[in-house]
């Protein structure tokens, strides 16, 4: 386990993150295991404990963010202040990891329509951490008890993904997939890398960009040593988990659906190839159920862990 603490942003203060965190910050047992440390503002968690647990807020420590609230917060709706918030808990968490000061960060879900609102030009939390720590050949990886799944583009709409793919950007993923063997104690890892089309293209009938940009991507890989193989047919690698180590997916609902498929609630989101560790749960901010006292820490509990896991191998990702 990590010699230090991880930091948890609460994510935006109308959604679960608030009540996700509060919860776990109940499970004593769980803090001596794995200790984390709440990144936000202290007046929205102890709202969260009276006001939704029902309970009195417990000591715990936290990391406060110079933001200042101006309004009372209303659960389940978008606002810019709350996008602002959101981002501000982000921005405190990187500092504190790259300090040293914390081993990690874990994310609680931000809302992306209150992120807009609030003027920042960023689809989601891999985009904007890629920013702050002047990174750019990061990558998504969502972990579940039967995959791990490396996505080549993030949040982009899908009637671009194929023109936005090109040979760079599929080689990274994989040799992101490949380095983040040594995070899971394989030396050797199989990276099966996902088709974009039906049949994987069926030879070009139903489209070429398997011959003309996943395939060779896939094989300068190979020529540097790492075992990747495909492009495989989505639609069939995911029902033979046990044939590879990582699947690379080509756009984001692609790697997603196995992921929450085999392990929604419990899966957790890795941004790979960023100087600082990071982790994240695999839900959004939930604003049906925000207030209600309803929302489930698992992915959060899992966050945390792999987050200690990560950190105690002392493996820059």
């Amino acid at each position: 386990m990590a010699d230090k603490p991880v930091g948890v942003t609460l994510g935006d203060p109308s959604g679960v993150g608030p009540e996700i965190t509060a919860k776990l910050l109940l499970d004593t047992d769980f803090i001596k295991k794995f200790p984390f440390i709440p990144i936000g503002k202290r007046s929205i968690l102890d709202d969260t404990f009276r006001l939704i647990l029902k309970t009195d807020p417990p000591p715990y420590p936290i990391i406060e963010t110079l933001s200042p609230i101006t309004v009372a917060i209303r659960y389940g709706v978008s606002s810019a202040e709350y996008g602002e918030l959101s981002m501000s808990f982000i921005r405190t968490g990187v500092d504190a990891a790259l300090s040293g000061s914390i081993s990690a960060i874990v994310t609680a879900p931000i809302n992306k329509h209150s992120v807009s609102l609030a003027g920042y030009p960023f689809a989601g939390h891999t985009e904007y951490l890629g920013y702050l720590t002047g990174s750019t050949d990061f990558s998504m990886m969502l972990v579940s008890p039967h995959y791990r799944v490396i996505t080549a583009t993030t949040h982009i709409p899908i009637k671009i993904v194929a023109e936005s793919i090109t040979q760079d950007i599929i080689l990274r993923a994989i040799k992101n997939a490949h380095k983040a063997g040594a995070l899971f104690g394989i030396s050797s890892p199989i990276v099966a890398v996902c088709a974009l089309n039906p049949h994987a293209g069926d030879g070009g009938v139903i489209g070429d960009e398997e011959e003309l940009i996943i395939e060779p991507a896939i094989k300068t890989a190979q020529a540097e040593g790492i075992d990747a193989r495909g492009a495989f047919p989505a639609d069939s690698l995911f029902t033979c988990p046990n044939t590879f180590d990582f699947a690379v997916s080509i756009y984001h609902d692609q790697g997603l659906i196995p992921i929450k498929m085999d392990g929604f609630g419990s899966a957790v989101n890795v941004t790979l190839n960023l100087p600082i560790i990071r982790t994240s749960v695999d839900h959004g901010t939930a604003f049906d159920i925000a207030g209600k006292g309803l929302a489930s820490p698992a992915s959060l509990r899992s966050a945390v862990i792999l987050a200690h896991k990560i950190a105690g191998r002392a493996i820059c990702l």
